[in-house]
């Protein structure tokens, strides 16, 4: 019993994936993504290009990451992460709902196990839909850009480049510089699946426009930020621990990763497996 239901689960997952890659708001956010990634290689390239050698960074501070002179489009991604997140498949129930086409499927598997499968297909796809071109990115700065350099972001000279506890991982930044890299694209990738799955639960409750749900969690995700600045607390947004070199505590953002999964998961328990969605056509 327990092999035919994991041989169901994984069937529904390879469709729901097979559905997720081929819609058009996949590609259109993926490409957007890669774009902004190879523009930031690309713009650090035309910055760097022709200065002395003693102006060249490390390659580990020359990606979208951390790199000063592409700030600008990451904080465009940054920014409309929880949109792009949202787009890519959050909201495959409500669409297969006003179509019709999720009775079809009801008929042939257990509701729990259709939702489980778009839940993981929505967390892992929207994870490397960010991760890859952050990926690309710092691949390609390997390629051009020294493993040493000769100036750093933070303009500090050499015998100040030291560990600052204000920041975090900044231990990790000065022993292991890459490892620093992808901590902070794996958390950018991991918020980016958090908001995409927290947005799938939200269609279970406001179920009667799908621009509604994602432009309000936009919406109150940026409120919540002009509060969190005018209180003086800003360091302790999800918005700021995106971004390297970041202050916080570690406690606040372990905090805001459960707060996001266990919201997300209760919802989706409470309404998705035990209600009938009324969806207005």
């Amino acid at each position: 019993m327990i092999k035919i239901g994991c041989d169901i689960l994984r069937n529904m997952i390879l469709f729901e994936l097979k559905n997720c890659i081929n819609r058009k708001e996949f590609k259109v956010v993926f490409m957007a993504l890669f774009l902004i990634s190879i523009s930031a290689f690309l713009m650090t390239c035309y910055i760097f290009y022709g200065h002395p050698l003693s102006f060249v960074r490390s390659a580990y501070e020359s990606g979208i990451i951390r790199g000063n002179y592409s700030s600008l489009l990451l904080n465009v991604e940054i920014i409309l992460l929880p949109v792009f997140a949202t787009i890519i498949y959050s909201d495959s129930f409500y669409t297969n709902a006003r179509l019709g086409t999720y009775k079809n499927i009801l008929t042939r598997t257990d509701k729990k196990i259709y939702i489980l499968s778009q839940c993981i297909v929505i967390f892992l796809v929207t994870f490397f839909t960010f991760f890859i071109p952050l990926l690309i990115n710092q691949l390609l700065t390997f390629i051009v850009f020294p493993l040493v350099g000769f100036d750093n972001n933070s303009a500090l000279p050499p015998f100040d480049l030291g560990y600052q506890k204000e920041y975090l991982f900044d231990f990790v930044r000065i022993q292991w510089p890459l490892l620093y890299d992808f901590i902070y694209m794996a958390l950018d990738s991991l918020f980016a699946s958090l908001f995409a799955l927290f947005g799938y639960s939200l269609f279970f409750v406001f179920n009667k426009s799908r621009v509604f749900v994602i432009a309000g969690m936009f919406i109150v995700l940026q409120i919540l930020n002009f509060v969190l600045s005018v209180a003086g607390y800003y360091e302790y947004s999800i918005e700021q621990y995106l971004y390297s070199l970041s202050k916080g505590s570690y406690i606040v953002l372990v905090l805001w990763i459960v707060l996001l999964l266990s919201v997300s998961l209760s919802i989706i328990i409470l309404k998705g497996f035990k209600y009938e969605i009324d969806i207005v056509k």
